[in-house]
């Protein structure tokens, strides 16, 4: 279970108690199934119409996608698709342990997820890319963003930075050159982003620091800047955003947040998800967030 943290007169998630915080994506099986791992999470997924300001109720969950975290909705060209990171354990399917698929909203259901391909580099395993974004862009195609290891050790001394991929169809990746951020002194990871007001913005949580957000800019969504910290009490920077009536809404874990200019940030809801993913898509909005 999600453990509830009450802090004043908050309650904020111990995120994590569910997602871990450090990944080798290597495709190693877990020597341990018992122990706390990707694999013993799964997305739940909660729809309504979009109205007011995205409040959801969480109460009527249903499982979407076992063996699952960290995930990402887009619509594409009316079909919903959801990315995330996948970590089956079944003899049929652990030869994609640790890898990212994707599922896509059928009749109300969600299809068996597939794994998507990319070509990273498989002679440094470890940098297999994880954590996945997707974005579509303006000219054509889709962007994937995503955490990538520099080294093969586990833990706080593990440089991760973000990466991107470009693919026309959404399934077939092709790694673009270059960093899109990275921090000289410390890693950064999980990252959310949206095109909005002519620019490329990216979040990303501190997971050091609750509460605190890294926050960059970009012109063509490969160059980013970082820009000032992002900071708002009562939960975590972890999520993703999406655009509802010329405003931006970060579905974070704890809360849900609401701007027009990225620097002034309203709490429109305190909610119980962690790690959301959100898309509003054939007049509706769809939301999975990672449970166990």
């Amino acid at each position: 279970m999600t453990k509830l943290i009450k802090l004043g007169t908050a309650l904020v998630f111990a995120v994590a108690s569910i997602i871990p915080r450090f990944a080798l994506s290597d495709h190693i099986y877990p020597r341990n199934l018992s122990a706390n791992g990707p694999w013993k999470t799964n997305l739940q997924y909660i729809t309504s119409r979009p109205q007011g300001d995205l409040q959801v109720s969480d109460r009527n969950r249903k499982l979407a996608i076992d063996q699952a975290g960290v995930p990402a909705l887009i619509d594409m060209n009316g079909v919903l698709r959801a990315y995330f990171q996948w970590a089956p354990t079944e003899d049929e399917t652990i030869q994609y342990f640790d890898h990212i698929g994707f599922s896509i909203l059928e009749n109300g259901r969600w299809s068996t997820p597939q794994i998507i391909n990319i070509d990273f580099d498989k002679r440094r395993p470890h940098t297999y890319p994880f954590d996945p974004t997707v974005v579509a862009l303006p000219e054509g195609g889709y962007r994937l963003y995503f955490t990538q290891n520099e080294s093969r050790r586990a833990g706080p001394s593990n440089k991760m930075t973000l990466g991107s991929a470009f693919s026309e169809d959404g399934v077939n990746f092709a790694i673009e050159p270059g960093h899109r951020l990275k921090l000289e002194d410390r890693r950064i990871n999980d990252c959310a982003v949206i095109f909005f007001d002519g620019k490329w913005h990216l979040i990303s949580p501190n997971h050091d620091k609750m509460g605190e957000g890294y926050y960059a800019t970009s012109d063509d969504g490969l160059t980013f800047e970082r820009q000032d910290d992002l900071f708002m009490s009562g939960g975590a920077w972890l999520g993703n955003m999406v655009e509802h009536r010329g405003a931006v809404y970060f579905f974070g874990t704890g809360f849900t947040l609401k701007t027009q200019d990225f620097k002034r940030w309203d709490r429109v809801q305190r909610n119980r998800m962690a790690d959301p993913g959100v898309a509003i898509s054939n007049g509706k909005l769809h939301v999975l967030s990672v449970g166990m």
